[in-house]
């Protein structure tokens, strides 16, 4: 590709990334959405923060320095998209680039997670009140598994197809712009 050419989506990409492009500019539901997405992800860290200061036994003796690092580091990285987005007020840029990475991130973590697994589920629902300990208790390790290796495949998946939507809506949009018309809100 020569320095005057522009980026080439792929067919599949471009129907969505032509709405994406309409769509770019969050509106106040949108973002408020976001937040409690970043919710989501606190109470999960809060959740396995509890298993680490009671030691329930969820995280067995496999579960060292790395399973950490890659766990909370995907817990931790998980919202900054999303924060991003909130602030900015934009889906695309640079969020959606940041996500991309995040998934690329996931995969990673859910890979080791899944063929490592430190994790002994029966006490998975150790932190819940008793009687709320049915929410979980029924999550076999076969299961989790499962949960692990198909989110592994969605992260590989969602990382390219982020980054390619990444790049064809912000050559749409750097179109509208260099066009003098207002950017596409």
């Amino acid at each position: 590709m020569g320095s005057g050419e522009g980026f080439h989506a792929p067919a599949w990409i471009s129907g969505q990334a032509e709405k994406e492009a309409k769509s770019d500019k969050l509106a106040v539901n949108e973002r408020r959405g976001q937040l409690a997405a970043v919710a989501g992800f606190l109470i999960l860290y809060a959740f396995l923060a509890l298993h680490h200061a009671r030691s329930t036994g969820f995280f067995t003796d496999d579960f060292g320095i790395i399973a950490a690092i890659l766990l909370y580091g995907m817990i931790v990285y998980g919202p900054v998209p999303m924060l991003i987005r909130f602030f900015v007020g934009r889906k695309n840029y640079p969020a959606r680039l940041l996500e991309a990475f995040g998934m690329a991130l996931f995969f990673v973590g859910q890979l080791y997670l899944l063929v490592t697994f430190p994790f002994d589920m029966a006490h998975f629902a150790d932190p819940l009140p008793h009687s709320l300990e049915f929410l979980l208790d029924w999550i076999s390790p076969t299961l989790a598994k499962w949960i692990l290796g198909i989110g592994a495949v969605g992260s590989i998946v969602f990382t390219v197809y982020d980054y390619f939507l990444y790049v064809a809506v912000k050559e749409r949009l750097s179109k509208t712009d260099a066009s003098g018309e207002k950017p596409v809100e």
